[in-house]
């Protein structure tokens, strides 16, 4: 242990770090997963959930991403194993309110207008959420639904802003 905070150290003597503590997450058929949030404005000017999903780390992987090993999923999937039907719908809500709010206080801090974000959250085994990132410029989303919604949005909240007094 010793040897491993001398290391930490040596690495991180000139460079800031961040070391995350370590999250007890769910997990599917034993490989943990995090759930992706796409929040967009509508054509009102309102942050709104555009939709979720899941994605499920690679077999002996901690990492949920796509191109090295990680796969699309459903979230009900992903949750309902370990949380039961009710609790899964409770906390997909809670993960939608969670969203929100993290996307209203990014653009209150940013000090910008902003019209979309995508979000990883995590639960952990006790059914806490995790936020873990948000990107104001998200990628598209894999799931065709939400890709499609996506742009319905875009075109939505740009008919917004064209329409606002300057």
């Amino acid at each position: 242990m010793a040897n491993m905070w001398r290391k930490i150290r040596a690495e991180t003597i000139r460079v800031p770090y961040i070391i995350q503590q370590g999250i007890p997450l769910a997990s599917y058929m034993d490989r943990h997963f995090d759930l992706r949030l796409l929040v967009q404005k509508t054509g009102k000017g309102i942050w709104s959930v555009t939709g979720v999903g899941a994605r499920l780390a690679g077999p002996h992987r901690i990492t949920t991403h796509v191109p090295q090993g990680g796969s699309v999923e459903d979230p009900e999937k992903m949750l309902t194993p370990t949380f039961g039907s009710d609790m899964t719908t409770f906390l997909i809500n809670r993960l939608k309110s969670s969203a929100l709010l993290i996307a209203k206080q990014v653009e209150r801090g940013c000090g910008h207008t902003l019209g979309e974000m995508s979000m990883d959250l995590g639960i952990d085994t006790e059914g806490k959420i995790w936020f873990f990132e948000a990107n104001a410029k998200p990628m598209k989303f894999d799931e065709p639904q939400i890709r499609k919604k996506s742009l319905e949005r875009v075109f939505q909240f740009s008919n917004y802003l064209a329409h606002q007094d300057k």
